[in-house]
């Protein structure tokens, strides 16, 4: 059964040249990266946005209603669907298409079912459960614990908030993920977004770290993925990052070099003193 409903509108995963938009969960980011519009509003966002999966293609049903809900956010996903070149369809014309126009289902009952099928098929035990969301100001010390694996200059938590606001000022920001449970975040991504001349305006990722007790989860290569969504939602043509070269930091590489990042340039330094 289709589980979508005439009131809804569908970003399909198709461009109109009939090529599959990539990456294959550009529909989850996509609606992850939403939380970012409203913190109020956040937790319910899942009301209004979702992924489904349509003849094996990934897409996101939108409600009508989120126009007047959230007007910015409706119009960015609009906006999202005419710069890729993604297909937008009316959910009755779907419904046709697959024969259910004559007994369309309630939302909720519809996500009932699709909760119910996901467990059904569920065959080996479940990932932790996390969540990907920035971390605004107010809340900068639940990034502290990961960021002192890779960043242990910092010292304390003190000097960690003093830097971050000095960063802050200067537009810098932070991803976490966040295990169910977990008041910290296991995982964090500190970024920027800049201009020049080379580059136009671009996404720069200054940290990414994994705590020493989430390793080996693929939280790193998660929030890889949803940075190229949150640079996507900036406009930025581009995503650079530094990264120390040398047998220690080997494994940062193949991560980058897997998410489709390559060694554009060489980064030179000086040291004043020396």
């Amino acid at each position: 059964m289709l589980i979508c409903n005439p009131y809804e509108i569908v970003i399909q995963g198709i461009t109109r040249n009939g090529k599959t938009f990539r990456p294959s969960d550009w529909s989850e980011r996509l609606c992850g990266i939403l939380s970012s519009f409203d913190q109020g509003h956040r937790l319910a966002y899942h009301q209004w946005v979702r992924p489904i999966l349509v003849d094996n293609v990934r897409c996101v049903a939108v409600d009508r209603k989120l126009e007047q809900i959230n007007e910015s956010m409706f119009h960015f996903l609009m906006d999202f669907a005419h710069d890729n070149d993604l297909r937008i369809v009316d959910c009755k014309a779907l419904l046709e298409e697959h024969g259910d126009s004559e007994a369309p289902v309630a939302l909720e009952d519809a996500l009932q079912q699709q909760e119910a099928q996901t467990a059904a098929e569920a065959a080996a035990p479940a990932a932790l459960a996390h969540e990907i969301r920035e971390i605004d100001a107010d809340h900068s010390k639940l990034a502290f614990a990961a960021m002192l694996r890779l960043r242990p200059h910092i010292g304390d938590a003190a000097r960690f908030a003093e830097l971050v606001a000095a960063q802050r000022a200067e537009g810098y920001r932070m991803l976490g993920v966040f295990e169910e449970g977990k008041q910290n975040a296991v995982a964090v991504c500190g970024f920027r977004i800049g201009h020049n001349f080379a580059s136009g305006r671009y996404l720069n990722i200054d940290d990414l770290v994994t705590s020493d007790d989430a390793t080996r989860q693929g939280y790193a290569g998660l929030l890889l993925e949803h940075i190229k969504t949150v640079a996507a939602a900036e406009n930025c043509r581009t995503i650079h990052t530094d990264s120390l070269v040398g047998q220690i930091r080997s494994d940062a590489h193949r991560l980058y070099l897997k998410h489709g990042f390559t060694i554009s340039c060489h980064h030179f330094s000086w040291q004043a003193g020396q």
